[in-house]
């Protein structure tokens, strides 16, 4: 179990773990693990790591359009076939430029499918800005182990 004050560390390791994985791999795809882990942590742990990953995503995003004038979006028709429609609303809230509320996903399935999409965007602006999945996996890891830098990679 986790704490709210716990979800912004577990997840930026999310995401390093997604970008060891795609550094192994070569293309983006969630370590074996993440599921597991994911299973650990009740509802209500995932919904405080679901709005860290979203705030995190949102940075990401961010620095990719102030920086490149670029934007990445999920893919919102692959999306739609694997989650119900209460996650898409909730994925599409959380990576708005200022989010609103959003409603947590009843099924499990569904809110890992989200927090991995959104380690997936970060990665994916990210690896545009110029980082390699290993800096990023280890710029989530510092930002992980610093509180103070826990707000922004």
């Amino acid at each position: 179990m986790t704490t709210p004050l716990d979800a912004p560390r577990v997840a930026y390791l999310f995401t390093a773990a997604m970008a060891d994985n795609t550094q192994q791999a070569g293309t983006i795809v969630p370590a074996d693990d993440m599921s597991a882990e994911w299973g650990g942590y009740d509802q209500s742990a995932q919904q405080d790591i679901l709005a860290a990953l979203g705030a995190h995503t949102r940075h990401a995003l961010r620095m990719l359009r102030d920086k490149l004038g670029a934007e990445i979006e999920m893919d919102w028709d692959s999306t739609a076939r694997v989650v119900c429609s209460e996650a898409l609303g909730a994925a599409r809230e959380l990576v708005r430029p200022e989010p609103g509320e959003w409603i947590l996903p009843e099924c499990a399935h569904c809110r890992e499918v989200v927090a991995k999409a959104m380690c997936s965007l970060q990665i994916q602006a990210y690896f545009r800005l110029g980082f390699t999945p290993a800096r990023i996996a280890a710029m989530c890891r510092q930002s992980a182990d610093e509180p103070e830098a826990a707000a922004h990679p």
